[in-house]
């Protein structure tokens, strides 16, 4: 008698997709409808763009404070202030890490020239 042997071993169940839904077609999700969520209140409209909730307009063609995609212009100017926040944050860190490479850049030349004078 072996030592390690299953002493159970049950069956495996089949998919459950083809028990239910006898004569019904499984449900297909398009993933694009679910990019662009609108939450609509009494008086106002709120789109989720970019991860972020902003208010938003009915979709009036040139109507005033709409662009062309219905969203309100503050939503615009406080979404470019972000990213100009985000560039600028990055500038810094490349002048910075620019700033370091001139010096070591310098060190190097001022060891290479006492090496070259000795």
């Amino acid at each position: 008698m072996p030592i390690f042997q299953k002493k159970f071993a049950p069956k495996v169940a089949p998919p459950r997709a083809q028990r239910l839904n006898i004569g019904c077609p499984p449900p297909v999700e398009d993933l694009d409808d679910f990019r662009t969520i609108t939450l609509n209140l009494v008086d106002k409209q709120l789109c989720f763009i970019d991860g972020v909730w902003l208010n938003g307009l009915k979709a009036v063609p040139g109507g005033p404070g709409t662009s062309g995609t219905g969203v309100n212009l503050t939503d615009d100017l406080l979404r470019m202030k972000r990213r100009m926040k985000a560039l600028e944050q990055e500038n810094n860190m490349l002048q910075v890490k620019l700033d370091v490479l001139v010096d070591l850049l310098t060190e190097n030349v001022i060891e290479l020239n006492e090496i070259k004078n000795h």
